[in-house]
C-alpha cells in the first residue's frame, strides 16, 4: 500500500493531461457543404502541462513524507509492544518466584544480615518482622494489579524505612509500578535510585534495563544504547543481559 497513493496520483494526472491535450476541438461548419475544420491547439498547453508536472512532483513529495511518518509510527509501535512484553514477562517471572518461594527475588536466607559498605548503600543489620510485613503488604498490591495503591504503599514504606534490607526492592518495584502507569519521570527516578544508592543490589541490572527501555521509548536512542551496553559489559551473567542484547539489536536495526 505504500506506493498506491503515489501511483494513483500519477495515473490521474496523466489521464487528465491526456484528456485536455489529446482531443482538438472542431469548428462548426459554415454551411452544409463545408467540412469541419480542426482548430489549432491552444499555444498555452505547454505552460499548463509544466504546471501540472510541478503539482505531480509536489504530491509525490507529500506522499513520501507521509510514508516516512507511517514508518516512524510503525517502529514506535513495535518498540512499545516489545517493551510491554518485556515488562510483563519480567513481572510474571518475578511474581511466580515470589508465589512459589514466599519471598521476592533476591531475598534469600540471611538477606537482612548483609552489612553496609561504601559501594552498596546502607542496610539495617537485621530484619524487623513489622518492616517485612509492611513491605509484603505493599508488594501484594502490586501482585494484585492495584498499581496506584502499590505506588502509595511503596512510597509510604520507603519514607518509614529508607535504609531497610528491603529498600532496594521497594525502589525497584516502585519503578515498575510507575512504568506500568506510564509515569516515566517517577519510574526513572526510582530505577536510578537503585543504581546510584544500592550499587551492590541484585536489582541494579534490572533497573538499568528499565532505564534503557524508557530512554528508548522516549526516543533517546543514544542514551538507551549506552545504558543497555552497560548491562552487557558490567553484568553479562545477569538475567536481563539477553534482553538487553535483543533490545540493542532493535536499536541497530
Amino acid at each position: 500500500m505504500r506506493h498506491a497513493l503515489s501511483i494513483a496520483v500519477v495515473t490521474f494526472a496523466v489521464a487528465t493531461a491526456a484528456g485536455i491535450h489529446s482531443r482538438p476541438a472542431s469548428a462548426a461548419p459554415a454551411n452544409g457543404n463545408d467540412q469541419p475544420v480542426m482548430l489549432a491547439q491552444n499555444n498555452s498547453g505547454g505552460p499548463n502541462l509544466f504546471s501540472l508536472f510541478q503539482d505531480i512532483q509536489r504530491l509525490q513529495s507529500e506522499v513520501r513524507d507521509l510514508q516516512g511518518q507511517v514508518d516512524t509510527l510503525e517502529y514506535q509501535l513495535r518498540q512499545n509492544e516489545q517493551g510491554q512484553r518485556d515488562l510483563y514477562e519480567n513481572l510474571d517471572k518475578r511474581l511466580s518466584a515470589f508465589e512459589n518461594g514466599g519471598a521476592p527475588a533476591g531475598r534469600g536466607t540471611g538477606e537482612g544480615k548483609r552489612s553496609s559498605d561504601s559501594s552498596g548503600g546502607n542496610y539495617t543489620t537485621s530484619q524487623d518482622p513489622e518492616v517485612e510485613a509492611q513491605y509484603s503488604k505493599a508488594f501484594d498490591q502490586l501482585k494484585n494489579g492495584n498499581y496506584d495503591a502499590a505506588i502509595g504503599a511503596l512510597k509510604g514504606f520507603l519514607q518509614q524505612n529508607p535504609e531497610s534490607s528491603f529498600s532496594d526492592n521497594a525502589w525497584y518495584w516502585l519503578g515498575e509500578a510507575n512504568y506500568v502507569k506510564r509515569n516515566y519521570d517517577a519510574s526513572l527516578e526510582a530505577f536510578q535510585t537503585v543504581v546510584n544508592r544500592f550499587r551492590a543490589s541484585d536489582k541494579v541490572p534490572g533497573s538499568l534495563y528499565k532505564i534503557g527501555v524508557i530512554q528508548d521509548e522516549r526516543g533517546e536512542t543514544d542514551n538507551a544504547y549506552g545504558t543497555l551496553k552497560r548491562i552487557i559489559d558490567q553484568y553479562p551473567d545477569s538475567s536481563v543481559a539477553d534482553m538487553a542484547k535483543k533490545r540493542l539489536e532493535g536499536l541497530d536495526g
